[in-house]
């Protein structure tokens, strides 16, 4: 039940539905599945449009064959990262395949990292002194300065908000490196990788569900031999940036840590289970 008024919506607490449609974040060191975990999705997510954004990640080489099919890739094209990334947020997927449903952008990490690169290496930004390292005609790089950051920080903010916008009827998943970064010269916080100091946390917190993973060893069932395994972290351990779309104030998180198997298609099935009326098991 909603009243509107003076322009204002106003939802009655117990009425408003839930959202159905994921804001995802995964984040975690190189090579430890997140491209696997993003495409690895049950039915419901739909066909994926990827936006490979990290070098050689359009070979999808962790990905099983089968996988394939639902993949619509999105491949940057030429020298202007911010260009590319905004033909993505404003692309009306539904005209290109009815199928997609689901935006993963693997990595935003390497979005950002390339518009500030972009800024500094065309100085469009800022007048301030840039420091450059052997000629950036010929390998050499322009080191970004604080102009160079404070703009990125805010054109991340309007990716977001244009992305939200445009794509509001599609699931939005962004895989991320990890990064610790001090705040404020306090404390270490970890979370998603993205250049400038407040995005640690504000990235984060725009996205209903973030999804740390990490590596860890443990000894097999009934043998004594360690192996390594990934687990996926919904639960914020006070250093490290993770949480769930759903929080249930009573009983603890079921997906506080969960150890991936090889196929991590069951990680999506027991979220389904637990997050969405419409799960299916594949």
């Amino acid at each position: 039940m909603t009243d509107q008024k003076n322009g204002i919506k106003i939802l009655r607490v117990g009425h408003n539905e839930k959202p159905d449609k994921e804001r995802i974040i995964i984040y975690g060191r190189a090579g430890i599945g997140k491209t696997r975990l993003g495409l690895s999705l049950t039915p419901r997510f739909g066909k994926i449009a990827y936006y490979a954004a990290d070098s050689n990640s359009e070979h999808l080489t962790s990905i099983s064959p089968e996988k394939h099919a639902r993949i619509v890739l999105a491949v940057p094209q030429g020298t202007n990262p911010i260009h590319n990334f905004t033909r993505f947020c404003n692309t009306d997927w539904k005209t290109i395949d009815p199928e997609i449903g689901t935006l993963v952008v693997d990595t935003y990490t390497k979005v950002a990292m390339d518009a500030i690169r972009h800024s500094a290496n065309s100085g469009s930004v800022t007048s301030e002194k840039h420091y450059v390292v052997g000629d950036p005609n010929d390998g050499g790089q322009v080191i970004p300065n604080r102009g160079d950051y404070l703009a990125i920080e805010n054109l991340s903010k309007g990716f977001l908000e244009m992305l939200f916008t445009f794509q509001r009827d599609m699931h939005i998943i962004f895989l991320c490196h990890e990064d610790i970064k001090l705040v404020e010269g306090v404390h270490a916080v970890g979370g998603p990788a993205h250049p400038g100091r407040s995005m640690t946390e504000y990235l984060p917190a725009q996205f209903s569900t973030v999804i740390r993973l990490i590596r860890e060893q443990v000894l097999l069932p009934k043998q004594n031999i360690p192996t390594d395994v990934v687990v996926a972290i919904t639960d914020n351990d006070g250093k490290f940036i993770a949480k769930v779309r759903t929080q249930d104030e009573k009983n603890p998180n079921p997906l506080g840590r969960v150890t991936l198997d090889r196929d991590p298609v069951t990680y999506w099935q027991k979220y389904d289970e637990i997050f969405s009326k419409e799960a299916v098991n594949v």
